[in-house]
C-alpha cells in the first residue's frame, strides 16, 4: 500500500510538471498597438520563380506588417515545408513516448529564450505565425513553432557536435579591385524544399536599411544576406565547448546587422554585442573591405581579409586551440579536407585583383563546384568530402565593388545562377537581373536526382541489412545501383549484402572498393578497415 501511494504521488508530481512544462514553454504572443503599424500603404508582393529562377519576396513597413504579408504571401509554402520538416523529425524519432518527452525536454530547456528576442523579432514572427496551419497545433501553437523553428540551426548543430552527419557551408573570397567577390554554399538537408522553393526576401522596412536574403517561406532570420549599402553577411556553423544555455538566435543577428549596418565595421560589432548560445563564424563584407569574425558564447576573434580565402566550418582562432569540439569538427568531419582542397584551389589562381569581373565569378564558381579531394584527384558526385556535395540548398556569389548578387537557381549548385543588380534592385524595389553564370556542365538534373536517390536507397538497405534482412536489401541495393551506383556507400552496403549471404570474398571486394571511392569520415574509414580484417 505503501508503495502505491508512493507510485501515485511521483506521478502526480511528474503530470503536475509536466502540465507546468507546458504552460510555461508556450511563447506569449506580442502586444500588437497602433505603433506596429506604419503609414505605408504598399502591400507585400509576390513573383513566383518561373520569372527569376528564385522566388521574390517583397515586404514593406513595420515587423508585423511584414511578417503578416509575409505568411498571407507564402502560406501554402509554409505548410509544405512544416509537413515535411515534421515527418522527417518523426522519422528521426518514432516512438511517441520518445518524442512526447523529447518536446517536453526541449520546453523545459528554453524556458527563458524570449528575453534574448527584440521587440521587431517576435512581432514579425507572430503576423507570420497568423498564416500558420492548425493541423500541427498538436506540437504547439503557431506562434511558439515560428520561435522554435528558429532555433533549428542551433539543435542541428548540437548535433553534429554529437555525431550527426556533418552539414558544411564552404566560403570564398577572392580580391577584385578595391573589395571582394565572394562566393558561399549553404549546406543543409532539412529538406530538399529548402532548396526547390527558396525565396530571395527583398525587406523595405519603416526603420532601418533595406536588405536581401536568401531564405525559405515564414523565415524572419537569414543565413546569406546585402543591404542596400553593399554590406554583405553569411554564416557558417561552427562548434566549440563554449556554453550558454541561452542567447539570440545567429539567424536573427545576422537580419539585425543587415537592417542596421552601413559598413562591414558596423556589422561586425553588432555581432560582438550580440549574446548567442552557439558557435558560428561570420563572413562579413562591404565594396572595400571583408571580415571572419569568429563568435561563440563566450569569446570572439575577427580576422580582417585582405588576400584570397576559404572558409569552412572550424575555428581558426588562438582562443579554440585546444578546443575538443572544434578539433572534432576539423579533423573528424570534412572541414579541413574542404578547407584544404580550397586553399590548394586559390594557389593555382592568378591575382584576381585586376582581372576582369566575370572572370573573377567565374573562379569563384568553380570554388563552388569544385568535386575534388586535397590530391587534386575527383571525388565521386555527393561525396561529402568535396566542396560540392551536391547538398546546398542555396548558393551565392557576390561581387562587391559592382554590388551584383548571383543566387543559384538549383538544384543545389548545378543548375544557372541569376545576378541582380542591387543598385537598380533597391532603387526601384523591386529586382533587377543584369547577367547569368551558367549551370555545372558536369551534372545534370537527372544526374542530380539520381545521386539523390541511390543515397536514399543505400540507407534504406543498411537498415534491412542490419536486421539481417538480406532480401530486402538487396532490392534497394539494387535501385541504388540503377540510379547511381559509383559511390563509397553504395559498396560499403553492397558488402554488407554479401556478408549477410556469407559470400565472404565478394564482401571483402566490395568494402576495399568502398575505401577506394574514400569515405567522408574517418569512422567510415576505421569500420571498413575493421570489417576486413
Amino acid at each position: 500500500m505503501r508503495f502505491l501511494k508512493i507510485l501515485a504521488m511521483t506521478l502526480l508530481l511528474f503530470v503536475t510538471w509536466s502540465v507546468h512544462v507546458l504552460h510555461l514553454g508556450v511563447f506569449s504572443p506580442p502586444t500588437i498597438g497602433a505603433s506596429s503599424y506604419s503609414l505605408s500603404p504598399k502591400k507585400g508582393e509576390w513573383i513566383d520563380k518561373s520569372r527569376f529562377g528564385t522566388h521574390q519576396l517583397i515586404l514593406y513597413g513595420s515587423p508585423y506588417e511584414r511578417g503578416l504579408e509575409s505568411g498571407r504571401l507564402t502560406r501554402d509554402l509554409m505548410y509544405r515545408e512544416e509537413e515535411e520538416l515534421t515527418q522527417k523529425l518523426r522519422l528521426f524519432i518514432p516512438s511517441t513516448i520518445v518524442f512526447a518527452a523529447f518536446e517536453l525536454a526541449t520546453m523545459r530547456w528554453f524556458w527563458g529564450l524570449d528575453a534574448y528576442l527584440e521587440p521587431w523579432m517576435t512581432e514579425e514572427m507572430y503576423g507570420v505565425s497568423k498564416s500558420a496551419n492548425s493541423e500541427f497545433d498538436v506540437y504547439a501553437d503557431a506562434f511558439t513553432r515560428q520561435i522554435a523553428y528558429h532555433g533549428v540551426h542551433e539543435v542541428g548543430q548540437l548535433a553534429v557536435d554529437q555525431g550527426a552527419d556533418d552539414m558544411g557551408c564552404t566560403a570564398v573570397a577572392l580580391p577584385y579591385r578595391d573589395g571582394f567577390v565572394i562566393g558561399r554554399n549553404f549546406d543543409f538537408e532539412a529538406s530538399r524544399i529548402l532548396d526547390s522553393e527558396k525565396i530571395m526576401k527583398w525587406v523595405f522596412p519603416d526603420k532601418g536599411f533595406a536588405f536581401v536574403s536568401v531564405i525559405w517561406a515564414g523565415m524572419v532570420g537569414g543565413v546569406t544576406g546585402v543591404n542596400e549599402h553593399g554590406v554583405y553577411l553569411s554564416m557558417n556553423a561552427a562548434g566549440s565547448m563554449d556554453f550558454r544555455r541561452w542567447g539570440t538566435p545567429s539567424t536573427l543577428v545576422l537580419v539585425k546587422a543587415l537592417q542596421n549596418s552601413k559598413t562591414a565595421h558596423d556589422a561586425v560589432q553588432i555581432i560582438r554585442n550580440a549574446t548567442m548560445f552557439i558557435t558560428d563564424i561570420f563572413v562579413v563584407a562591404d565594396k572595400t573591405s571583408a571580415y571572419r569574425v569568429e563568435k561563440s558564447p563566450l569569446n570572439i576573434e575577427v580576422f580582417t581579409l585582405t588576400l584570397a580565402s576559404v572558409v569552412t566550418n572550424h575555428l581558426i582562432g588562438k582562443t579554440w586551440t585546444d578546443d575538443g569540439f572544434n578539433e572534432y569538427r576539423r579533423d573528424e568531419l570534412t572541414s579541413a579536407q574542404r578547407a584544404q582542397r580550397g586553399e590548394q584551389l586559390l594557389k593555382s589562381f592568378p591575382d584576381t585583383r585586376s582581372l576582369p569581373s566575370d572572370k573573377v565569378e567565374e573562379l569563384a564558381l568553380s570554388v563552388l563546384r569544385d568535386k575534388g579531394e586535397v590530391q587534386g584527384q575527383p571525388l565521386h558526385l555527393g561525396n561529402r568530402l568535396a566542396i560540392d556535395a551536391l547538398i546546398a540548398t542555396h548558393s551565392v556569389i557576390y561581387n562587391a565593388p559592382d554590388n551584383v548578387l548571383f543566387v543559384s537557381n538549383g538544384p543545389s549548385v548545378s543548375g544557372t545562377y541569376t545576378g541582380f543588380d542591387l543598385g537598380e534592385s533597391f532603387a526601384r524595389q523591386k529586382p533587377v537581373i543584369t547577367r547569368t553564370l551558367p549551370r555545372d556542365p558536369l551534372v545534370s538534373d537527372s544526374l542530380f536526382w539520381g545521386v539523390k536517390l541511390s543515397a536514399h536507397e543505400v540507407t534504406q538497405a543498411q537498415r534491412f541489412l542490419a536486421g539481417g534482412d538480406c532480401d530486402a536489401g538487396w532490392q534497394h541495393l539494387e535501385a541504388a545501383r540503377t540510379a547511381f551506383a559509383d559511390s563509397s556507400g553504395y559498396f560499403s552496403a553492397l558488402g554488407d549484402f554479401y556478408q549477410c549471404k556469407k559470400e565472404r570474398a565478394r564482401a571483402l571486394e566490395s568494402w576495399k572498393r568502398a575505401l577506394e571511392l574514400k569515405p567522408a569520415y574517418p569512422r567510415q574509414v576505421a569500420l571498413l578497415k575493421e570489417k576486413i580484417k
